[in-house]
């Protein structure tokens, strides 16, 4: 059977536990608590006998109670809110007010569909880089303000390092790629990282390979073939970067 905690050891283990689950560090606390930082430390590790004075000014800082400060932590497992289908319902219906606005945004721009073949995201790129959507071509292509066309890919890179291409990857599509930059967009999640410019020069590499494949494999289309992101980042023009 564990030995007892004494009173400044309970203490102390409180502290140090809720203020980790707060995300402060000791200098934060002490600053909040209005006290040396060198005494949280020494309260943590139960080297300080604590005035209550002083007790009340940390229980204030990380929003608890004295008595949550002074009693022996027991581990309960966290109660789980089981979500109806309503409540659900409710939630979507409180957030569509936003995307209906986000909709009317991309309405503007040629984009149908923000939840469809990657629209939202899309929709980011275009507002970032200046290009317009050019309606009636495959893929999410788009123009600039003196005529170039570029090929626009995207990547969420908590799920691939690799952009994805053409389906039916051929010559006929290879002479078109041949014909435009490419912008990629670099996602985490849902959140814009970076954007790159490759021109068709330094995509070359991969449009001879892909074309020498489908002659060796007898006139067969190649099925999506990928661009890794270290390629892009290495050799892309960048954009765009976020600020951190």
């Amino acid at each position: 059977m564990p030995a007892k905690l004494n009173l400044l050891e309970i203490i102390g283990k409180n502290v140090a536990r809720i203020r980790k689950e707060k995300k402060l560090s000791q200098e934060q606390l002490a600053y909040l608590a209005e006290i040396d930082r060198t005494y949280i430390g020494y309260i943590e590790n139960a080297k300080y006998n604590v005035t209550i004075i002083k007790l009340q000014q940390i229980a204030n800082a990380l929003e608890v109670s004295v008595s949550e400060l002074i009693n022996e932590y027991v581990n309960k497992p966290e109660r789980i809110d089981i979500a109806t289908p309503e409540s659900l319902v409710e939630k979507i219906n409180s957030l569509m007010p936003g995307i209906r606005e986000y909709q009317t945004l991309a309405d503007e721009h040629g984009i149908n569909d923000i939840f469809q073949d990657n629209g939202g995201k899309l929709l980011q790129v275009l507002l970032i880089t200046n290009l317009k959507i050019l309606p009636g071509r495959e893929g999410n292509d788009a123009i600039d303000e003196h005529g170039n066309e570029y090929e626009l890919k995207s990547v969420n890179i908590n799920l691939t390092k690799s952009f994805s291409t053409h389906h039916h990857m051929n010559p006929v599509i290879i002479k078109k790629y041949r014909k435009v930059n490419w912008i990629f967009a670099v996602y985490e999640g849902i959140e814009l990282i970076e954007i790159y410019k490759l021109t068709p020069k330094l995509l070359e590499p991969y449009y001879e390979k892909w074309e020498s494949k489908w002659y060796i494999d007898g006139n067969k289309d190649i099925n999506n073939p990928k661009i890794p992101l270290t390629y892009v980042k290495q050799f892309g023009e960048l954009l765009f970067k976020r600020n951190e």
